[in-house]
């Protein structure tokens, strides 16, 4: 099994458009709660050979990078997320499986920070989290930066169906996704490799 080889370079040049096909364009994205306003959101025209082999139609990246598209993205990446942590709930510990569905879909430090997650949670027998835990829900409010390896969004992170006890959604946390191997537990092509509000002086359009 190949482990994924997610693409960690979104803040140096892997993630620098140099197709020529790139620009800035004025997109309008859309919310739960209705259309907000324009925002300059840098995409990237893809040509076809750049698409990823094996993935899914719904997971094909399209010229012009929108809400809808890492949306689509990012459900199907917590909802195996989900799936990883409910194995681990089911056999009392994070076993190889476990550790095998996480890499699928995060890159450090997101990686690093699910599995911490994990391994403190069986440390007190997994008695916080719900029975049993469920997904974790993401509403995509913006896309701030958009390449061919690299998507950086604004959203809203709710980790509270994992856990027994009510927690605080994340509101407006930046995640950043790189490419990935398409593999049996992760057919998209992409990885969150974080996810959480920008600590001061953080570059958020690390895609350029």
């Amino acid at each position: 099994m190949r482990r994924p080889l997610l693409v960690l370079l979104l803040l140096v040049a892997g993630c620098t458009d140099t197709s020529g096909g790139g620009g800035t364009a004025t997109t309008m994205t859309t919310t739960a709660t209705g259309p907000v306003p324009a925002i300059a959101t840098t995409v990237t025209q893809v040509p076809a050979t750049t698409l990823a082999p094996g993935v899914a139609p719904p997971f094909q990246m399209p010229a012009v990078v929108d809400v809808a598209y890492v949306q689509r993205l990012l459900d199907a990446v917590y909802r195996l997320d989900g799936e990883a942590t409910r194995r681990a709930f089911v056999t009392g510990a994070p076993d190889a499986e476990v550790d095998e569905r996480l890499v699928a879909i995060f890159g450090d430090p997101a990686l690093a920070d699910a599995k911490q997650v994990l391994a403190d949670q069986a440390a007190v027998g997994f008695t916080r989290l719900a029975n049993p835990p469920g997904d974790a829900t993401v509403r995509v409010l913006e896309v701030l930066q958009a390449a061919p390896a690299c998507i950086v969004v604004r959203a809203d992170l709710d980790r509270g169906p994992v856990f027994r006890e009510p927690r605080p959604a994340a509101a407006r946390v930046m995640i950043s996704l790189a490419r990935a191997d398409v593999l049996a537990f992760n057919p998209t092509g992409w990885g969150v490799v974080s996810a959480g509000v920008p600590e001061p002086g953080q570059d958020v359009n690390p895609c350029r």
